[in-house]
């Protein structure tokens, strides 16, 4: 395949431990545009899609498509390009699946998710989980399941050959989150520090009466094996924690390409109106912003970031699996018209191009990065 072009290396950048990293070891190149008829399928380029890997190697994807309320099964490789219609999702009756908003395939199954329940099939019954229900302390406190890259459309909640889920769960009443496993017997809680001061001082929230609206701020849950990390969408830090140790551990990076965080919002509750509370999520929400964590291949992680909502620059964040920060690239110098979907495809990075649309056609570059 074509290579179009190469980034010019940043010979230092600013790693964690806030000591000068040694020249980038790393280059970026695209492929030429691909294209994937979308529209073959029934489905639509243009409508976002909740999407999930079904192998470790990620060759290939499962697919919701929301025309036909079906799994449809895609691979996105430039040696094998194809989208197949897949089953059809039933709303009632043995197996049937209710509304969802994402889901991921573990353990030889596909688990559905939204903000309050957890689905999934087993010997042709439905398994329904309430959050809320199965995590209750006896006060019955409402709780929320979060964790997903909501832009991007993907919860990275299991691998594809594990055996356990982990969720991000929320308090309603208090606002604390908890870090959550589920191996499809027990739910057991994770200990976890989350970053509640920066949490909550991005937390824009205008209440009507009984009703509560915010922003988007919640952090991201990615699973490696046995490594949850976990991620924010207004600043770049990272945190771990080992399922077998236990043990957390946080980073902080720098950069010489973005902002470190987004500005903090001029006011964060308070609001005389919904159109007050309007604008400032709305100047907040046009700023940085980064995306959630992705495995590039055993030995390398990365991070999309992105300018703001009205620009189209795009930065690759590139991690060894120590998580020092081992390169950065302005994506956008090398090809201008890029949109915000990506994920990882057979080592590489897939990212949706915006150039010529069509509804019918999703089009998308492969990214290699490669040692120098």
């Amino acid at each position: 395949m074509k290579r179009l072009s190469l980034l010019v290396l940043i010979s230092t950048i600013w790693g964690c431990t806030e000591e000068r990293s040694s020249v980038q070891k790393y280059q970026v190149s695209f492929s030429e545009e691909i294209s994937l008829d979308i529209g073959e399928v029934g489905m639509s380029s243009q409508v976002p899609f909740s999407i999930s890997p079904v192998d470790r190697a990620q060759k290939s994807f499962l697919i919701f498509n929301e025309f036909y309320r079906r799994l449809d099964s895609v691979s996105f490789s430039d040696k094998n390009i194809w989208i197949l219609p897949g089953r059809e999702l039933p709303v009632e009756g043995p197996g049937s699946i209710p509304n969802f908003r994402h889901f991921t395939f573990v353990k030889d199954r596909v688990v559905f998710i939204n903000s309050n329940d957890i689905y999934f099939v087993e010997d042709e019954n439905t398994v329904d989980l309430n959050i809320t229900r199965e995590l209750d302390n006896g006060l019955g406190e409402l709780k929320s399941i979060n964790g997903a890259d909501g832009r991007n459309n993907t919860f990275q909640a299991a691998s594809p050959d594990a055996d356990f889920l982990a969720f991000i769960i929320k308090d309603v009443r208090t606002g604390k989150f908890s870090l959550v496993k589920y191996d499809f017997n027990d739910f057991e809680e994770v200990p976890f520090l989350f970053d509640m001061d920066q949490m909550l001082n991005h937390r824009i929230s205008f209440e009507k009466g009984p009703m509560t609206v915010s922003n988007s701020y919640a952090p991201y849950l990615t699973v490696f094996d046995s490594t949850i990390i976990i991620s924010y969408p207004f600043f770049n830090k990272i945190s771990k924690v080992n399922l077998n140790s236990q043990k957390q551990s946080d980073f902080l990076y720098e950069s010489e390409l973005f902002k470190k965080q987004k500005d903090l919002p001029e006011k964060t509750y308070g609001f005389k109106d919904m159109a007050e509370y309007s604008e400032v999520g709305s100047k907040w929400n046009n700023d940085v912003y980064y995306g959630s964590i992705f495995r590039l291949d055993d030995n390398l992680m990365y991070r999309m970031v992105f300018e703001n909502q009205m620009s189209n620059k795009v930065f690759l964040e590139l991690f060894d699996n120590t998580f020092e920060k081992i390169g950065e690239f302005d994506l956008t110098e090398i090809e201008p018209d890029l949109k915000s979907f990506h994920l990882t495809v057979e080592g590489k990075i897939l990212i949706q191009s915006s150039k010529d649309q069509d509804e019918d056609i999703f089009k998308y570059y492969l990214i290699s990065v490669d040692p120098i």
